[in-house]
């Protein structure tokens, strides 16, 4: 123990002597506790997060990029060894707790933008989507609240959503501040919040100039060194911050959005996004509801992403309209969002078993509503299941696991072959949290994911 900590500190002390400590600090905002046992405490309560990127993982063929960026590297059908992808190793350490799926398809298979109305439903997109159909089965503390919908700039331009009650499409919240009340009610307007919030800096945000020099004169395999080198440093962070205190339970200042965010703007939208999973986090721990949505952004998403680029936005760079660094980095945003909401339910403790974080039972569903949005195709779509979600989840163990479903699959399509209805997968989460879909069609339940399915 004296050695690792020896080492943190050395790691801590070589980082900020190198004029990071705010980036630390934007990112030091909880801990993860080492001692999980609790999980099996028959207190737990599973929560069921559903985190939506728009236009795709980018899983197609691409300037060099053969096996597309996401779906990590295994000839296998099922395996705790494989090599992350580019886009996926951006997950950092919570690969470690996730399961990555593969063989899915979501209705058709194409169709393009017009999947944002069947993602989290059944095939037909007739019926309730899942997130409310688990919210009648997990209810918190507040039944009036049901189901928190969070919805980031998703509604810029277009009310193109996720979440239907029977056949009517709902509107999330995309005001971090109307949120806020929603949750937590009698709202004030917010003072400053904390530094760590409003300072949306990161580790390399001092010399991205100069890196991006320099992988622009680098050969293939030196960039890849290159790569694997900073994500290397940001997991260091990662360690860091897991390190610290963690946030107490139901902590309002650490929901409080940060005064004066421009809700629609460009230039607030990191910020804007972090609100949104701070509540989401927030009230998790404080029990008030067990199941959230958070949908960041749109199908094609018109809000420009600044440090990917400032002209072209994030559905154009999704369909390589600019350069493959646009095409990556813009992919990669929406999973470092992502990651930022692990990182708060890491940080805050669950509200039914003492001496757990919220992330040990809760399931994060990550997915898109295509599966590249250059084809605009929804073949393949990836969805990867993260967390510890009290036990419930084959992960791995903690090393992160592959699993192919095509071999349970029960459609045949002309380019995937063999494949499985993205509507089994919704009835298997559902029959895993106790409960079943409405739905007509085949709601078979898929083997090999949960423990108790």
């Amino acid at each position: 123990m004296s050695t690792q900590l020896s080492r943190r500190r050395f790691f801590k002390q070589s980082l900020y002597s190198a004029g990071t400590t705010a980036a630390l600090g934007a990112t030091g905002l909880g801990a993860m506790s080492f001692s999980r046992l609790a999980m099996a405490n028959s207190t737990a309560k599973l929560k069921v997060i559903f985190a939506v990127i728009p236009d795709g993982f980018g899983v197609d063929a691409y300037a060099g990029f053969n096996d597309g960026l996401w779906f990590p590297k295994t000839n296998a059908q099922e395996s705790t060894n494989f090599e992350l992808n580019e886009m996926s190793r951006h997950l950092g350490s919570y690969a470690q707790q996730a399961l990555f799926l593969r063989g899915l398809i979501v209705g058709s298979g194409t169709g393009g933008h017009n999947a944002w109305q069947t993602i989290l439903r059944d095939s037909n997109s007739s019926h309730t989507s899942i997130d409310l159909v688990l919210a009648d089965a997990l209810p918190g503390s507040q039944p009036a609240l049901k189901r928190i919908y969070s919805g980031p700039h998703a509604m810029v331009g277009a009310a193109w959503n996720i979440s239907y009650q029977n056949k009517v499409m709902l509107l999330p919240e995309d005001n971090p501040y109307q949120l806020f009340d929603q949750v937590y009610g009698n709202y004030q307007a917010p003072g400053q919040a904390q530094a760590v919030l409003a300072d949306n800096s990161h580790i390399f945000d001092p010399v991205q100039e100069d890196i991006k020099s320099l992988q622009s004169a680098l050969g293939a395999s030196e960039k890849n060194k290159l790569e694997l080198h900073l994500g290397a440093v940001e997991q260091v962070v990662s360690d860091i911050r897991n390190t610290l205190a963690p946030v107490g339970a139901c902590d309002l200042a650490g929901a409080t959005p940060a005064s004066e965010l421009a809700i629609h703007s460009a230039d607030h939208r990191d910020a804007v996004t972090e609100a949104h999973a701070n509540i989401v986090a927030s009230a998790l721990s404080c029990g008030m509801s067990r199941v959230a949505t958070l949908q960041i952004g749109r199908s094609a998403d018109p809000v420009v992403i600044k440090s990917v680029s400032s002209t072209r936005n994030p559905h154009d760079c999704a369909h390589r309209y600019g350069n493959v660094n646009e095409w990556k980095d813009s992919r990669a945003w929406y999973i470092h969002k992502v990651r930022y909401l692990l990182d708060r339910l890491a940080a805050y403790p669950d509200p039914d078993v003492e001496g757990a974080s919220l992330l040990d039972h809760s399931l994060v569903v990550l997915t898109s509503e295509m599966a590249d949005g250059a084809p605009e195709h929804m073949q393949d779509v990836p969805v990867s299941l993260i967390g510890g979600a009290s036990g419930l989840l084959n992960n791995g163990l903690g090393s992160g696991r592959f699993l192919n479903l095509s071999s349970q699959g029960n459609r045949q399509h002309w380019k995937l072959g063999q494949c499985t209805d993205m509507q089994r997968l919704w009835a298997t989460i559902a029959r895993a949290a106790g409960t079943s879909v409405p739905w007509s069609g085949d709601n078979t339940p898929l083997s090999g994911i949960f423990t108790n399915v």
